[in-house]
């Protein structure tokens, strides 16, 4: 199952990247996670890790999510494995825009594109969940936009 959204926030692209690439915070953006957390000290980067457990139908599902590319400011993609699914999440960000005449730019274009696979038997029922899948893309996005938003003004 495929989602892929781009939004645009106040957040200047190296905070943005930042946040995000620290998917230790993902809780606080997305509603559909109950936790997460860094599962190690030191810089962040290829082969950071991450404890996940996201609320799937009111059912706790863990999930350990690892940093495979790293690439800052402009792109990461964190691949998680749980019991019932695979997940590979990429996220670019680029300059959003302008301000009008003053060629100073303002905030950061991101663009979240999550490749998620359910295991076995459960792979038969992808083509029934992209509404669902929809849905919680879209909660998580508005989440991020809102505390990138947050962040910028202060």
């Amino acid at each position: 199952m495929r989602y892929r959204k781009t939004i645009d926030v106040a957040a200047p692209l190296d905070d943005a990247f930042a946040y995000v690439a620290d998917f230790g915070r993902a809780a606080e953006w997305d509603p559909g996670l109950r936790e997460s957390r860094r599962l190690e000290e030191g810089p962040l980067g290829v082969g950071s890790a991450f404890h996940i457990v996201a609320d799937v139908g009111g059912k706790a599902q863990e999930f350990r999510y690892t940093i495979t590319a790293f690439e800052p400011p402009r792109r990461v993609v964190i691949e998680g494995v749980g019991e019932q699914a695979t997940s590979r999440d990429e996220v670019t960000f680029a300059p959003a825009g302008t301000a009008a005449g003053s060629g100073t730019v303002r905030g950061t274009r991101v663009t979240y594109d999550v490749d998620l696979r359910l295991r076995a038997a459960r792979r038969l029922a992808e083509p029934f969940l992209g509404g669902f899948m929809r849905s919680l893309g879209d909660k998580a996005l508005a989440g991020l936009k809102q505390q990138l938003d947050a962040r910028a003004a202060g």
